[in-house]
């Protein structure tokens, strides 16, 4: 059975909300639904009770933070379905159903498909199998199958679903479209944060073109200076960070503290700095670039500081990579908060047992952690393999949960397109020190994914975030018009593959 992070607390996730700035009210978004059919030559009473059952179930599964606009019974004429179009878009519609409740006027495609092309508004196509015997009452699939021909010709993208109401496969189909539009619709014109100002030392492939990031999501990025974070850190007292970091410490689920109390107090500190100017500017997640200033200049490893920043559903990607903050705010926005993205490396990668180990250095939200295990708090394990002595902390180790996950990454240079795949973290040891979680991949082999990323020569981050959302992320890629890399064969050797350019 899948946990539900949501209903998980971080280790010092009550104390830090209670003292930084609330979360920001998030935008809400109107789907429209439109019935279409055919009085003249079809069965009406039935296209209107068929459309009305439509309504009722698109209602139970439209999101809580969506509305759906749709009117008393389906539209003939092309001058009615335009006057309802107008009206919904007025209303705040951000994406469109249509249900085929039975045959349409060709003129009436059309007129939708010029609308649509006009107002460049995302639209699913529903229709489903007919009532047999006697006369043909409906045929929904031509009417359905006109349609698209149409948009297709007027180069209009769409989603379809031909399922009968009341399957699994068309209650996916509607929800998986409904949370896309609430998606895109919160991205759309939404901010990050790049804390630190730029990439960290070497690393190119962790920032991207931000015109190409305006283009497919709509979001802009601010660049903010550490010192400036830190000195944000000022308006925290002595007598607020010290009992959160003496509840760190003494948790029952604190195995271990190897960290200098003044850096447990200064990570403390920089964790509420960054959760109040995140949640104080209304920023979807942050890029930290969590080295090398924070070793040299302030003396912390900032990822454990991040990691108690996530606990309060604030995406936070180490080492300044904006692809990987990209994938964390859309898994973050398509699962509202419950798939708890975090970013990690590919670091094992056992072909003969097809299993890919997750790690990163021990940045990631404490809700992550395996059920019946604890965490360390510990040094940066990278610094202490150059000098025990002179690295430093805090770092929060653990394995992390198992369960259903999926693992993505948009890439460098300009998100365009994207790689990835799902699994399921199982059962392991804890094989290197930091956050570890070891996955059975589902679509694909552990030699596809070596090939796949290597062929291509692929970003070195990755997003795992909790749930199968493999088909969530393709719908919501399709209205951004992000490309899906495909996963390669199983092979351990292989040439590469020239990487395309064209944003």
């Amino acid at each position: 059975m899948s946990v539900n992070f949501l209903e998980r607390v971080g280790v010092v996730q009550k104390e830090m909300d209670e003292l930084v700035a609330p979360a920001q009210n998030k935008s809400d978004c109107a789907i429209g639904l439109i019935g279409l059919g055919l009085e003249m030559h079809f069965d009406w009473e039935l296209c209107k009770k068929a459309y009305k059952e439509a309504v009722a179930a698109t209602e139970a599964l439209v999101p809580e933070a969506a509305s759906l606009l749709a009117d008393a019974e389906p539209v003939q004429t092309k001058d009615d379905v335009l006057a309802m179009l107008n009206n919904y878009k007025s209303k705040g519609m951000t994406g469109l159903i249509i249900y085929h409740a039975s045959f349409i006027d060709g003129a009436v495609a059309l007129a939708v498909a010029t609308w649509l092309k006009d107002n460049n508004m995302p639209v699913l196509s529903w229709a489903h199998t007919e009532m047999t015997g006697g006369n043909l009452r409906a045929n929904r699939f031509c009417s359905q199958n006109f349609m698209l021909n149409v948009f297709n010709n007027m180069q209009i993208k769409y989603s379809w679903v031909f399922e009968d109401i009341g399957t699994e496969n068309l209650n996916q189909a509607l929800s998986r479209y409904c949370r896309s539009l609430l998606a895109k619709s919160r991205l759309n014109q939404g901010k990050l944060l790049m804390i630190g100002g730029m990439r960290v030392p070497g690393f190119y492939d962790c920032e991207l073109n931000e015109m190409s990031i305006a283009r497919h999501f709509g979001l802009s990025i601010d660049r903010v200076d550490l010192e400036e974070l830190w000195q944000h850190g000022d308006k925290f007292t002595e007598e607020q960070i010290n009992p959160i970091v003496q509840k760190l410490i003494s948790s029952e689920l604190c195995d271990e503290n190897e960290v200098k109390e003044n850096e447990l107090y200064l990570s403390v500190r920089f964790a509420l700095a960054i959760a109040d100017y995140t949640r104080s500017g209304g920023y979807l997640g942050i890029a930290l670039k969590n080295w090398p200033e924070l070793f040299d200049r302030y003396g912390i490893a900032g990822d454990g500081a991040g990691g108690l920043v996530q606990d309060l559903g604030i995406p936070v990607a180490d080492e300044s990579d904006m692809g990987g903050l990209l994938t964390m705010v859309t898994f973050n926005e398509l699962t509202e908060g419950a798939g708890l993205p975090t970013l990690m490396d590919l670091s094992y990668l056992n072909a003969n047992d097809n299993k890919v180990g997750m790690w990163h250095c021990g940045g990631t939200a404490t809700r992550l952690m395996r059920r019946g295990t604890k965490f360390q708090m510990r040094n940066h394990s990278i610094l202490d393999n150059f000098d025990e002595e002179s690295s430093c902390g805090m770092m929060l180790e653990f394995l992390q949960e198992t369960g259903p996950i999926t693992v993505a990454k948009y890439q460098y240079p300009h998100a365009s397109f994207v790689m990835a795949f799902e699994g399921d973290i199982v059962d392991s040891e804890m094989r290197y020190r930091g956050s570890y979680g070891e996955v059975d991949p589902k679509n694909c082999t552990t030699k596809s994914v070596i090939n796949t990323v290597l062929t291509n020569g692929l970003d070195h981050h990755w997003i795992v975030a909790r749930g199968h959302l493999l088909e969530d992320l393709r719908e919501f890629n399709h209205w951004i018009g992000v490309d899906e890399l495909p996963i390669l064969d199983s092979v351990t050797s292989g040439r590469s593959q020239p990487k395309n350019m064209n944003f």
